[in-house]
């Protein structure tokens, strides 16, 4: 498939999205500017909510074709393959109805099958002689709904292409930074989140061979970024500091319910089935994040969770906060890994 992405993007420049040139210890250092491609992330978006890929069900065409689109990227951007099979780490699932109010697709025609799909995975080594073995999941979900027994299928725009392209950009900025990250970052594309989060399910039950489950030091799950956002378009810089410092501080505090109108860590819950990617992890104890709004947003499990509905410059924002955030977060000096 040609390549979906131009050389020519638009790029988020405001001043209060810039790299501090007052920056502190765990700051991007002065005079580096990641930034954040609003074009990128929308023509990502675009392209994978297309009828081509169906609603993206697991283990239907669409859903291969769509994973074919995210390991090219993931090879584009450099990220080294961590999966079982290069960047793929396969598994298979059961389709059913998803959790949730809105279950979407009740009529699936592919309800009850068994299907063989995949996580996507990559990572940039750490750095740090004593911190390298650590680990920073970063992660959005890649699938979604399918298609009703008419062929009208379920774009899923912003459940969670959006959070897939908060995730793609998060690696282009930090590979910017490739050899001053002290710890691995992880990034991943989780499939059949859909079906009860199996895909991030598997990844606990069965742990890459060098990234065991007790040297994960924080996963985050970014679903659902492109809708109920506006308002932070008209954040001052400092209000986005204190987003991303509130944060990090909150990592490690061993309190369950930190939570922010955007935001909240997801408890140790003893469940069978989660609502986030974020579940299946904080279930044993790792320190996590949802970055993501489902309550209350139009379109969500709805045929017109289109690419046209998303808005990508609020998104975009929240994207190079998280980044400040995982920054401060990588450069922590403290051992936390529970060897």
């Amino acid at each position: 498939m040609k390549s979906i992405f131009g050389h020519s993007m638009l790029c988020l420049l405001t001043a209060g999205l810039l790299a501090s040139p007052h920056a502190g210890a765990g700051d991007v250092a002065a005079g580096k500017k990641p930034v954040v491609s609003i074009r990128r992330m929308s023509e990502l978006v675009k392209e994978l909510a297309s009828p081509q890929y169906a609603g993206r069900l697991p283990g239907t065409p669409g859903d291969r074709l769509s994973l074919n689109v995210i390991v090219n990227e993931f090879k584009a951007i450099g990220l080294q393959p961590a999966g079982t099979d290069g960047y793929l780490q396969p598994f298979t699932t059961t389709i059913v109805e998803p959790d949730g109010e809105s279950h979407g697709n009740p009529e699936n025609p592919l309800l009850g099958q068994r299907m063989a799909t995949s996580n996507v995975i990559g990572i940039i080594p750490g750095n740090d002689p004593d911190l390298s073995d650590e680990v920073i999941i970063i992660s959005a979900h890649r699938d979604h709904l399918g298609q009703t027994p008419d062929d009208l299928h379920y774009p899923g725009a912003n459940d969670d292409l959006s959070g897939l392209a908060a995730t793609l950009e998060l690696a282009r900025m930090f590979m910017q930074y490739k050899g001053e990250n002290k710890r691995t970052l992880m990034f991943v594309a989780y499939g059949a989140e859909e079906q009860h989060e199996m895909g991030s399910m598997y990844h606990v039950a069965h742990p890459l061979p060098d990234f065991p489950n007790e040297n994960i030091v924080l996963m985050i799950s970014i679903d659902m970024i492109g809708l109920g956002y506006d308002k932070w378009s008209s954040f001052t810089p400092a209000q986005l500091n204190r987003y991303a410092s509130t944060w990090y501080e909150e990592v490690y505090n061993g309190v369950n319910d930190d939570s922010d109108d955007y935001s909240h860590e997801y408890p140790p819950e003893k469940s069978p089935t989660f609502s986030y990617d974020a579940g299946p992890f904080g279930k044993i104890g790792i320190n996590n994040r949802v970055f993501g709004k489902a309550e209350g947003i139009p379109h969500y499990h709805k045929t017109t969770d289109s690419w046209e509905n998303v808005h990508f410059g609020p998104a975009a924002i929240v994207t190079r906060t998280i980044f400040d955030f995982l920054w401060k977060v990588d450069q922590d000096p403290r051992t936390h890994a529970k060897r």
